[in-house]
């Protein structure tokens, strides 16, 4: 169904913090980073604390794969060697001081700038924990969310966004770019000429995902106008 509807070409804008007010970072190349969310559960069997031997600890599992994991990805220069494991969220047993645990879950969110180095990094994830799980008797499920595909500006979309921000008198430039933040927009540019425009609400503006964060409505205005132009260029209604 979606081949019937494929757009030819796909734009967004993403309000950055960091940015000056109005101002747009963008380029013909990487913008974000790929991303997924991987959570590892790990089974074994409690037993009573007084007599821990008698069950099935994730414990000792749990604490080699902690530096293993982040091992896998170190980060550093945002360059094609680029990866990134960070562990989000562990828990371990129940809080009560009379059972030794029989269970853990581990998340851990990879990243990098290659679609194909994404599955690389969770394949290699996947075996540090399949040889944890067996050397201390264990099994290992896992379940993956937030997939995003890296997000590359296509030269030409870039080209057409520039130059509807030029008729605009958008400043614009290639700040601060790539970012190690993924976005959904990525997938789009599978099937489409696609641009990812990053929207500046202010050098002093409170950080994405921050209590202080308030959208700053005077942006709509800005956005609403690169869109239009960009619209209105490829229509030939200009």
């Amino acid at each position: 169904a979606y081949a019937e509807i494929a757009a030819d070409f796909a734009f967004a804008i993403h309000v950055e913090p960091g940015r000056p007010f109005g101002h747009v970072d963008t380029a013909p190349a990487l913008i974000n980073c790929a991303s997924k969310g991987v959570a590892v559960t790990l089974r074994g069997k409690t037993a009573h604390a007084a007599s821990p031997e008698d069950g099935t600890s994730p414990a000792p599992a749990l604490a080699e794969l902690i530096p293993a994991l982040q091992a896998l990805g170190p980060g550093g220069a945002l360059d094609d060697g680029f990866r990134l494991v960070t562990l989000t969220h562990l828990r371990m047993g129940e809080p009560t001081f009379g059972v030794a645990p029989g269970e853990a879950v581990l998340y851990a969110t990879l990243r990098s700038t290659r679609d194909d180095a994404l599955a690389e990094i969770e394949d290699a994830l996947r075996a540090e924990v399949a040889r944890a799980a067996e050397a201390h008797r264990l099994t290992a499920e896992f379940a993956e969310s937030d997939h995003f595909a890296a997000s590359i500006n296509d030269p030409e979309a870039y080209a057409i966004a520039a130059a509807a921000m030029d008729a605009l008198g958008v400043s614009h430039g290639q700040r601060n770019l790539p970012m190690r933040a993924s976005e959904d927009f990525g997938l789009f540019g599978r099937d489409a000429r696609a641009a990812m425009l990053c929207l500046g609400p202010g050098e002093g503006y409170a950080a994405l995902h921050n209590p202080d964060y308030d959208f700053p409505d005077d942006l709509i205005p800005i956005g609403a106008g690169i869109f239009e132009r960009i619209a209105r260029d490829l229509l030939g209604t200009a």
